[in-house]
């Protein structure tokens, strides 16, 4: 028997959800800190809940497997909790990690240290749950597809971790499934007006195995028997700059020459700062007001740079009087200039980072009649999601009762949640867990299924 037939006759666990959340990690948990925080979790669990990981783990995700520090201060993986506060994540603060990450406040911290913390909170939150007689979380499931039925609630088909088949039919359909750097991307998109694949392969790394804590282990593997003394880099986002930092930091000693490291970008590069007198007196003066959010003064919050990576800038830049470190190169490629130079870069390079961002990871989905839906997501550079954490299907259109959150969504915070001028892509853990979060679970709760609608399916 092939693995469809298997999931398709496998046994539909006995009663039909409220919700169903594809991913247990720091997206998929917030949802129900969300909850919690806001008195709407007894709610979400009456309705019927279930919350699917393909780990062992929930709540950490991928967060721990990277060797570098977080680009937010530790304030910002506490302030959703309420930790000053009596709550059910109080206790959380007394003993590691918790104390760890609460004691660094005001400081970038180690991903390591936040993802054992975000399992903490899963653990906390399961054992409540369980001390209810309620347990939301089945680890070792993943899901393999979704699709929609006549009345517009969503069928799952899931493979335990045994082989097992799993269906989970629920009214409502959450992706909180991660995302990932398709090797694929690199044969298609043009870096200095060709693309990185095939012609870099053997010296090509992502950055997500660049910032991994088995970097030497990789590196091995590609570079076996030539020394590394010069590193391009491909990309503007934070990976960039932290695969950057990482090299003149961990790598040091490979890198005594100029320009040892060179990072090649589209887009102009920014700097957070708190507050516009802040930027002047630092001497940054490249912004306007669309830069500075409404809400909080902040200068770039979304598409600034911060933590290390913000260093790493303002020491480039000559800031704050800081000399700018020689081994480092930034350059800046536009349609008429910069792709003469940013090959010769690439073809000296002993190794080329692909810092190109993340794209979701999505479910398959399916319409009633068992026709694959394209996202908008999958057919170009473009978010998971609208504004009301809606999946969108490939023409823009909101898919009815598919919502997604987490790493690389796409939820459009510009101008909301940050500078007007924002257009690229920013997530939000405290955001998750607080304002998209608790959004969110309300379009769960009015969405429930209680007679049957008329869907475009």
């Amino acid at each position: 028997m092939n693995a469809v037939s298997e999931i398709t006759t496998a046994a539909v666990p006995s009663g039909r959800l409220g919700s169903l959340i594809v991913g247990g990690g720091p997206a998929g948990v917030a949802l129900l800190v969300a909850a919690q925080r806001s008195g709407r979790l007894a709610a979400l669990m009456a309705g019927g809940l279930r919350v699917l990981e393909r780990g062992a783990r929930i709540g950490s995700g991928q967060i721990g497997r990277y060797a570098i520090r977080s680009d937010s201060l530790a304030d910002s993986f506490l302030r959703a909790l309420d930790l000053e506060e009596p709550s059910l994540f109080r206790s959380l603060i007394a003993r590691p990690p918790g104390r760890d990450l609460y004691a660094q406040r005001g400081r970038a911290v180690r991903l390591s240290l936040v993802g054992e913390f975000l399992a903490e909170i899963a653990l906390t939150l399961r054992d409540t749950l369980r001390a209810s007689g309620e347990d939301p979380f089945s680890t070792g499931v993943a899901a393999l597809r979704a699709e929609c039925q006549p009345d517009g609630s969503w069928m799952t088909f899931c493979r335990r971790v045994d082989g097992r088949g799993a269906i989970f039919h629920a009214d409502t359909l959450v992706l909180a499934t991660g995302a990932h750097q398709p090797l694929q991307r690199l044969q298609t998109q043009q870096v200095a007006g060709a693309p990185l694949l095939p012609h870099f392969a053997p010296k090509l790394l992502q950055s997500a195995d660049f910032l991994s804590h088995d970097m030497s282990h990789r590196l091995k593997e590609i570079t076996p028997c030539r020394p590394l003394r010069r590193i391009a880099i491909v990309g503007g986002s934070h990976s960039a700059l932290a695969s950057a930092h990482r090299c003149l930091h961990d790598l040091h000693p490979e890198f005594r020459d100029c320009e040892s490291v060179t990072v090649l970008h589209r887009n102009r590069l920014h700097l957070t700062y708190p507050s516009v007198e802040s930027a002047l007196q630092d001497g940054y003066e490249t912004f306007s007001p669309e830069d500075v959010c409404r809400k909080t003064g902040r200068v770039f919050p979304l598409a600034g740079f911060r933590s290390d990576a913000r260093d790493l800038l303002r020491r480039h830049l000559e800031l704050g009087q800081l000399k700018r470190d020689p081994r480092l190169r930034l350059l800046e490629l536009t349609e008429q200039a910069g792709h003469h130079e940013a090959q010769r870069v690439l073809e000296n390079a002993d190794l080329i980072v692909a810092a190109l961002g993340y794209q979701p990871r999505a479910l398959p989905l399916f319409d009633c009649e068992k026709r694959p839906v394209a996202l908008l997501c999958e057919t170009a550079r473009r978010p998971l999601v609208d504004r009301q954490s809606r999946v969108l299907d490939a023409s823009g259109r909101p898919i009815p009762r598919v919502f997604g959150i987490g790493l690389a969504a796409g939820y459009p915070l510009g101008g909301v949640h940050g500078e007007a001028s924002f257009t690229g892509e920013a997530n939000g853990l405290a955001l998750w867990q607080t304002d998209i979060g608790s959004d969110l679970i309300e379009r769960l709760l009015t969405l429930r299924l209680k007679s049957v609608d008329s869907h475009p399916c």
